[in-house]
């Protein structure tokens, strides 16, 4: 850190309680930029979805089909979609191990529990002709 102009008459208490503040915000920031974001997908099919970013680098597309969302037994006619899946994509993120579009059907969700392992859930293939996931869906 810099010379600080605005603290120069201040007494070496009040520098070091600046001092003190300004390396907690460093770490909040650092913080900030470390932490995984959940942001709504564009919608480009029958889905919705939510991509998880750490620094701006995609981790996993979370997406829900759209028969899951109406789907009686599903119980997600009346949920924040996108709140529900941030919420259940946050549950299994940390072992997600490299990208992918997983996808979340009416077979794998009761009332609004995901009663599938995310281990199991429909992976859609990405390949370079075909880096949104459309169309082929890939099982482990």
């Amino acid at each position: 850190m810099g010379f600080r102009y605005d603290m120069r008459d201040k007494t070496g208490q009040q520098q070091a309680i600046v001092r003190t503040r300004d390396e907690e915000e460093k770490r909040r920031e650092q913080a900030r930029k470390d932490e995984i974001k959940c942001s709504p997908s564009p919608r480009t099919a029958d889905f919705e979805g939510v991509l998880f970013t750490r620094k701006d680098k995609p981790l996993l597309e979370l997406r829900v089909s759209g028969t899951a969302m109406v789907n009686g037994p599903c119980n997600l006619k009346e949920v924040k979609i996108h709140d529900w899946l941030c919420k259940t994509g946050r549950s299994f993120i940390g072992q997600v191990k490299e990208f992918e579009i997983l996808t979340i059907t009416s077979y794998d969700v009761l009332d609004q529990k995901l009663i599938t392992d995310w281990k199991n859930l429909r992976r859609e293939a990405i390949t370079p002709e075909n880096p949104n996931g459309q169309g082929g869906t890939i099982r482990p």
